[in-house]
This record gives structure tokens, sequence and C-alpha cells, in this order.
């Protein structure tokens, strides 16, 4: 019989400690975890130290409550890996008081190095970044006469993702482009926590849909709120 992984989003954010590291699916709004990320802007008086590795941490700069921005609002996080910070006012701000380091990278660099994590990679070989100041304390590769920077992997103690449907075993499926960086974040993590609007029986995802097997996911949490 199948472990039964549903729990609720506080559940699932229970285990996490101050220090830890955490990814966060999501592209703005597609395919973010809302209920997870309410959950751990809950925690604001108990965690502190964390590191977050998210595209932009859930966030619309048009939209000033925007879960994200909520979130990073906590001061929780001492560091924040992403790829485009502005869409988060929150972030900008504690950044600016040097209150929060911010690591930036395009969107594939960034993209490539949790794939790497995920894979046990040591490391990934991009031009990006070469001949700026981007390269600066990182080592350079030459490969048939061309340079590349060597980019190590991202990993995190927690991914906390979206899935369009899940299955009762933890088979998911990304509808589109809801996959978006949560498929690469539950390969790369130790704890990989789920969340859907749709939880179906077991077997009635069919398997060819099947983006992110069973094996990777360790809790689902169905989500009740939405945006």
């Amino acid at each position: 019989m199948a472990k039964n992984k549903l729990m609720t989003a506080k559940e699932a954010v229970a285990g996490l400690q101050s220090g830890s590291v955490i990814m966060l699916g999501g592209f703005f709004y597609s395919g973010a975890p809302f209920d997870l990320v309410r959950a751990l802007t809950d925690r604001k008086n108990e965690l502190k130290d964390l590191t977050l590795i998210a595209n932009d941490a859930c966030s619309e700069y048009v939209f000033p409550d925007a879960l994200g921005n909520a979130l990073m609002a906590t001061g929780m996080f001492r560091k924040l890996i992403c790829t485009y910070p502005g869409h988060n006012r929150a972030a900008m701000q504690l950044a600016s008081e040097g209150k929060l380091e911010l690591e930036i990278y395009t969107m594939g660099t960034f993209t490539e190095k949790i794939r790497a994590g995920g894979a046990g990679l040591g490391g990934v070989l991009t031009p990006v970044g070469v001949g700026t100041e981007v390269a600066e304390g990182k080592e350079m590769i030459n490969v048939c006469g061309r340079d590349y920077l060597l980019e190590l992997p991202l990993r995190a103690d927690v991914a906390l993702i979206y899935g369009s449907k899940v299955d009762a075993c933890g088979n998911v499926y990304e509808r589109g482009i809801a996959g978006n960086f949560n498929v690469v974040m539950a390969l790369a993590a130790d704890f990989v926590v789920v969340e859907t609007r749709e939880y179906v029986s077991a077997g009635e995802i069919d398997a060819s849909e099947v983006t992110i097997p069973e094996p990777f996911i360790d809790a689902i949490v169905l989500q009740e709120t939405g945006v």
C-alpha cells in the first residue's frame, strides 16, 4: 500500500528550521504554491537566517500585497538566490538596507544550477558572464579555445512546489507553463512538498503525462485558498 503523503500546508512546513535552504517554485503567479507560501510566512516569528532559491519569490510589482512581498517582508531570509528580484518590493527594500543578500543569475544559468544539483553534477559551464563582473571570484575553464565560467550546483533542504494534478502516490502532472521551475526543483531538494488543486486516486494520471515521478515527492498539500 502506498504511503499516505497528504498533509496540511502548516504540517508540511513545520519541520523547517532556522538556517534552512528553501526552493520555491513558480513564475510570478504561474505554478506557485500559494498555501505553502502563506504557511511559511506564518512562521515569521519562529525562523531566521533562511536562504530562498526562487525565480521571483512569487511576487508581482503592480500588486504590493503579493504573497512573495509578504514572505520576504518577514525578515526570515538572510539570502535570496533568484533571476529577477525587481518585482519584489520587500526584497529590494531589505537589500537596499543591507539586510538581505541578493545572488542573481540569468534564468538559464539559474535553472541549470538547480538541474546540476538534482543530477549530482559538480557544476555547469557557461559563457554567460565571461569578461564581466559576474566572473569575479569564479573559476574559468577553457574548452576548445573558448572560456567558460564554472557555475556550482544549487540544492535545498526543502522544495515547495506546485503541481497541476497529483495522484495519491505523489505522481505529478504539470500543465503547460505551470511546470516552470517546479520540475527541476523537485529533483534538487532533500524534502519535496507539492501543492495542488487537483488531487486524484493512484493511477488516474496516465504514465505518459507524469512530469515528476512519485519517488521525488515526500508530501502533498491540497490547495484550499488559492490566490
